[in-house]
């Protein structure tokens, strides 16, 4: 690829991201040419990737990291740590003090900005996701709202920053989009089993042919059946079902339906510092 004329002046030999794999963990190749490489679901005429946030090495981000969390009182910081990734993706791992919203798909961070945009006045914005190409879409998205003090983004995101600093400020696992789920690099567990909370962070997919969630449940849990991302997931589980065609996938399950969709970080804080509400336990909203 770097001998191809079409990429001479887009990539460099650090834009790759080398890690332990195989053939089982990719079953196919596919090659496509695609208007965004990830969806934020605005057009790119609009909100341009070329208008970015401040490049940060994974050096100098980690002393933006290590600056940041040195405060005595982060809540108070003008700067925030900023996961753009999703709700999933950070559960399993994430930096530390950071803001991760809680959210399903890339496509709907535009509209988390736009609904806690008074959370960014005024603010200083570290961002990092997987690799550094959400990024590249997220931090122009935020940049073009003009209510950032400044927007800054992890060159190479965390794959890169976790090259340099396995033992840094990110804790747990880096979640992959193929068949491996998620990479180690440090060996922090910042998850927990979705029925016992014992400490677990191993990604498997929803027992329930008709659901793609991935559901954390840990071997005690699954030896004892709870292999499902819910309870309803689980009494779907258990009862005959016809072969499942490919249309009767679901994207969400009754789980994750009942989270918000676009989730209100301000109300969110207003409503913990009045009643702060009991962990959910799985005859409510399950994991």
């Amino acid at each position: 690829m770097l001998s191809c004329p079409l990429f001479k002046d887009y990539l460099c030999k650090d834009d790759f991201k080398t890690s332990k794999g195989g053939a089982c963990c990719f079953p196919e190749l596919r090659v496509g040419v695609f208007e965004e490489i990830v969806p934020m679901g605005i057009s790119p005429s609009k909100i341009s990737y070329k208008k970015p946030g401040i490049h940060l090495s994974p050096g100098e981000f980690h002393k933006e990291v290590e600056k940041f969390l040195s405060q005595a009182n982060q809540e108070q910081s003008d700067t925030i740590l900023l996961d753009c990734r999703n709700f999933y993706e950070s559960k399993i791992g994430h930096f530390q003090g950071c803001l991760a919203p809680d959210i399903r798909k890339f496509s709907y961070f535009p509209s988390y900005v736009d609904k806690n945009l008074e959370l960014f006045k005024e603010k200083r914005v570290l961002m990092y996701c997987t690799g550094g190409i959400r990024c590249e879409r997220g931090s122009a998205y935020l940049k073009a709202k003009g209510v950032c003090k400044e927007v800054f983004q992890l060159k190479g995101g965390i794959h890169k920053y976790l090259e340099e600093f396995p033992d840094g400020f990110y804790k747990g696992k880096l979640f992959v989009f193929d068949e491996r789920y998620a990479l180690s690099y440090n060996s922090d567990i910042v998850s927990e089993c979705s029925y016992c909370g014992a400490p677990w962070d191993q990604y498997k997919l929803c027992s329930t042919p008709q659901c793609r969630q991935l559901v954390l449940t840990c071997p005690a849990c699954q030896g004892q059946g709870f292999t499902a991302c819910c309870v309803t997931c689980q009494d779907k589980g258990s009862k005959p079902a016809s072969s499942p065609t490919q249309n009767s996938f679901k994207e969400e399950c009754e789980c994750t339906a009942r989270r918000p969709r676009i989730p209100n970080e301000l109300a969110q804080q207003a409503q913990l510092c009045r009643s702060p509400e009991p962990r959910p336990g799985v005859g409510e909203d399950g994991p």
